[in-house]
């Protein structure tokens, strides 16, 4: 690591207690922590996030979960510092040994897709394990980058996907493009339909 990195996760560590923060964020990092988290946050109805893949600019993303159950999974075991305080050294692949069917309120897998996610039956092991482990009406948030050097295939191709049903997610619609440079696309998926007049958080 260079010595200029290990000097901006320093000060990030520091300041972020104190409410500053010394990063240059893409829109899609501001949306991701400026507007859906704070919806989860302050959600009664989510209890346990289940967030794939860390490194250092999510260090403090457990600070932001403080009434909930957060847990992180990382592979690689040089970024595991850079993860909540449950935290899993493990393939994504692997999400149905480390939790029981049923038994998450939401999982979040932002920028993992064509960025070490890059073989289809990875990506597919790895949805049907979400499916799996998430609670009926759990949310399924997907971060990627429309681009080809980052779309290894095409979405619409995922088997696994056919499963989750699209969701509205509060002041985002279902399907939103937050930068248009990086063409990072959020997906907001659910275990299973909306009914009619149920609402977002239920």
């Amino acid at each position: 690591m260079s010595p200029i990195k290990s000097l901006r996760i320093l000060l990030h560590r520091m300041l972020m207690p104190l409410g500053i923060d010394t990063r240059k964020l893409r829109s899609d990092r501001k949306i991701l922590e400026g507007t859906v988290f704070p919806v989860l946050e302050n959600d009664p109805n989510i209890q346990s996030i289940l967030f794939v893949g860390c490194d250092w600019y999510t260090l403090h993303y457990g600070a932001l979960f403080r009434q909930k159950r957060f847990i992180t999974i990382e592979i690689n075991p040089e970024l595991a510092r850079y993860g909540s305080e449950e935290h899993h050294i493990d393939s994504c692949e692997n999400i149905p040994r480390l939790f029981p069917s049923d038994s998450l309120d939401c999982c979040i897998l932002n920028g993992v897709f064509g960025f070490g996610l890059n073989e289809r039956a990875a990506m597919e092991a790895t949805l049907a394990g979400i499916y799996g482990t998430l609670r009926p009406g759990g949310w399924f948030l997907f971060g990627w980058n429309d681009l080809p050097e980052h779309r290894p295939f095409p979405i619409e191709e995922l088997v696994g996907l056919d499963k989750f049903q699209l969701r509205e997610f509060p002041g985002l619609g279902s399907i939103y493009e937050s930068d248009p440079i990086n063409r990072h696309r959020f997906h907001f998926y659910t275990k299973q339909k909306i009914e009619s007049g149920e609402s977002a958080s239920s």
